[in-house]
């Protein structure tokens, strides 16, 4: 195995499949790519991209159609850099483009899932100076493995901790619990994204007096088969309370909320509960055995339940632990990082240099190459950067902000930005109205990171929002827009070092004007769209939305005829991942790979499976297998499971998709 890497790399956490995308299913969501080069022992991060920002598909869910379509992709996104997939030494993540299995290193951890192992390297390796000086206590806490690269994923441990001490040689690795199936159960259950769940749950004061019992704490493999009916037994008690009840099984309704979201809020007040319960059960289990003050450790997390901003803080502050690590993508939007970083650190043993520096790694702005032109009629003025100016802007209503690369990840952290002033609720519904949100839901704040010890109880800097700290009692009615109910706030700290040097310049002035050395952020997208990447989407988001200023890269623009505009929905982002251009050449490919006319139940089993047998679907005999099979599979899931799927084909039913892409 060669230990010299010099060159450029692709890691790639894409889906190649044929059926997959005619039909547009893929096992794999939130796909991304990152762009490495490598010098010695150097590492840098060139470029990272999310290819949901390139499709306008929240998620992105589909699959390329061969390794042709991918490397057409690359040659495009490559080319501002002045490489090619011909300069790309190899390409990892993705059976179909790299060298088979010799990217995964199985055989070095065959007991644990290749995806989960991804997810630790992204946190555990994000900062080499920390994993080389440092002792780390590192959690992939996902929602499942995924079998496109480790088609044995369903026989090992999906779920791993870390306990690493590089200068004494130690490295040790246990099968953990993870939280995230619990997640994944209420998502599907209640029909609700799980940032929402979390945010209702601390919404309402409605609580339910429902002893339930810890699960999870002793599964490997396999989820205990009665998990499901657990789970349902909470949610069917809850659903049974009425008005009678009150004082005896719950405490009573919350007459701000419905009755249906005081039952989802009490009913995940007590996952939280046993979320946090189960993180406590995996730290305390390193701790005993591996004899760890926590003190002298850092906790470092990934997997898409590190989100959990109120068990991250939870963990750092009954163990307190000396750091906290982390990259701004824990969820599957980092395992393009995870996959490069896990290659790195087999080939090279450890022995490398990188450092994660900040989120901005997505695709920048040309402000000079943009044609303002095209929006000439709704342009009222344009003039040069000034912070007192865009301070006097953020107090006077919401103002949409574009700075630098955009960050990575599912939150929006100042380079993709709706900015507000925190110190009026009218903020809060004003962004809430924007978003098409509830009104219930928080808005996030950036801090100042040297002003946190005096709004904040909690000192733990939080770059990529990933704490909920709680606000000092003597400061939360002068930032009531950002104040959930329980008195936390979601923070993203900033500092003078970030390379969003513009935002930090307002907030200082923002400061010097009111005291305040905080702002509203949230993201910029409307509801069900992925966050906005370039200018031409700002401007369309901006003047559907009759906000009035936007900055791009320091330039105010004052927007003006709002009404004119006459598109109603986001534009049409410019990457598309289909073959096919029009319905014959559409007709033409259902003929070619589905003659005998699969469901659309079936095509999801073939694919979910990762059957990968062509020639089988030309068989009809072997296909009217296939069905009985799916029919055989869906009726064997659980409850939960079987309600994303009825939504996933009702939603994704290919016939709507063709008729909305040729407008038939």
């Amino acid at each position: 195995m060669k230990t010299q890497l010099d060159g450029y790399y692709l890691s790639a956490y894409v889906e190649i499949d044929q059926l997959g995308n005619i039909y547009k299913f893929a096992h794999r969501h939130d796909q991304n790519i990152a762009l490495w080069q490598v010098q010695q022992k150097e590492v840098q991060l060139i470029h990272y991209w999310e290819l949901e920002r390139l499709s306008g598909v929240k998620k992105h869910q589909y699959s390329f159609f061969d390794k042709h379509q991918f490397n057409a992709l690359m040659d495009g996104l490559l080319e501002p850099y002045g490489l090619s997939m011909e300069d790309i030494v190899e390409v990892w993540g993705t059976p179909e483009l790299g060298d088979g299995e010799g990217y995964m290193s199985i055989k070095r951890y065959p007991e644990f899932s290749y995806h989960s192992m991804c997810h630790l390297a992204s946190c555990l390796l994000m900062d080499t100076n920390i994993y080389h000086h440092e002792k780390v206590l590192a959690f992939s806490v996902d929602g499942g493995s995924d079998i496109v690269s480790d088609t044995e994923a369903h026989t090992r441990h999906p779920f791993v901790g870390c306990y690493s001490d590089y200068q004494q040689g130690q490295f040790a690795l246990e099968s953990v619990c993870s939280p995230a199936i619990l997640w994944d159960f209420m998502s599907s259950h209640f029909t609700m994204r799980e940032g929402s769940l979390m945010a209702l749950a601390s919404a309402s004061k409605s609580v339910a007096y429902y002893p339930m019992e810890d699960i999870l704490l002793h599964s490997n493999i396999q989820v205990p088969k009665d998990v499901h009916e657990r789970i349902l037994d909470l949610t069917a008690f809850v659903d049974n309370l009425t008005h009678e009840d009150a004082g005896v099984k719950f405490n009573y309704f919350d007459e701000r909320f419905s009755e249906e979201e005081n039952k989802i809020s009490m009913v995940m007040k007590i996952i939280e509960q046993m979320s946090k319960n189960i993180m406590d059960h995996n730290i305390d289990a390193f701790i005993k055995k591996y004899n760890m003050d926590t003190k002298d450790v850092y906790l470092a997390v990934s997997g898409g339940f590190a989100l959990n901003c109120p068990c991250n803080t939870h963990l750092m502050n009954k163990y307190q632990f000396k750091g906290f690590v982390a990259p701004p993508c824990v969820s599957d939007t980092g395992m393009a990082l995870g996959i490069g970083l896990y290659v790195f650190y087999d080939r090279l043993k450890g022995d490398f240099n990188f450092t994660l520096q900040d989120a901005y790694w997505g695709d920048k702005n040309d402000l000079k190459a943009f044609n303002m032109d095209c929006f000439h009629a709704f342009i009222k003025g344009t003039s040069s950067f000034d912070p007192e100016q865009a301070a006097k802007d953020i107090i006077e209503n919401p103002i949409v902000w574009i700075e630098n690369g955009a960050e990575i990840g599912p939150r929006a952290l100042g380079a993709r930005s709706l900015l507000g002033d925190p110190r009026t609720m009218k903020t809060k519904d004003a962004l809430n109205h924007i978003k098409k949100r509830q009104w219930w839901r928080p808005v996030a704040p950036i801090v100042m990171k040297d002003k946190i010890h005096e709004w904040f109880e909690d000192p733990y800097e939080s770059p990529y929002m990933l704490h909920a700290s709680k606000i000092k009692e003597d400061k939360d009615n002068e930032v009531i827009a950002i104040v959930h109910e329980d008195k936390t706030a979601r923070l993203q700290s900033i500092d003078g070092t970030s390379r969003q040097k513009k935002i930090v310049q307002v907030m200082e002035s923002f400061y010097d004007r009111t005291g305040v050395p905080i702002i509203c952020n949230t993201s910029l997208n409307d509801k069900g769209e992925p966050i906005i990447n370039n200018i031409e989407q700002a401007f369309n988001f901006a003047l559907r939305k009759n906000i009035d200023i936007m900055y791009v890269d320091g330039m105010r623009i004052a927007l003006k005829n709002h009404q004119a505009y006459g598109k109603k929905s986001p534009l049409k982002r410019n990457i598309s991942f289909s073959m096919w251009h029009t319905k014959g050449e559409f007709d033409q490919l259902v003929r070619d790979y589905n003659p005998h006319l699969l469901s659309v139940r079936a095509i999801f089993y073939y694919i979910h499976l990762k059957i990968r047998d062509l020639e089988l679907l030309q068989d009809k005999r072997e296909c009217k297998k296939l069905e009985i099979k799916s029919k055989m599979y869906f009726n064997s899931l659980s409850p939960f499971a079987k309600a994303e799927l009825d939504r996933l084909f009702k939603d994704n039913m290919y016939y709507k998709q063709i008729e909305e892409e040729f407008s038939l």
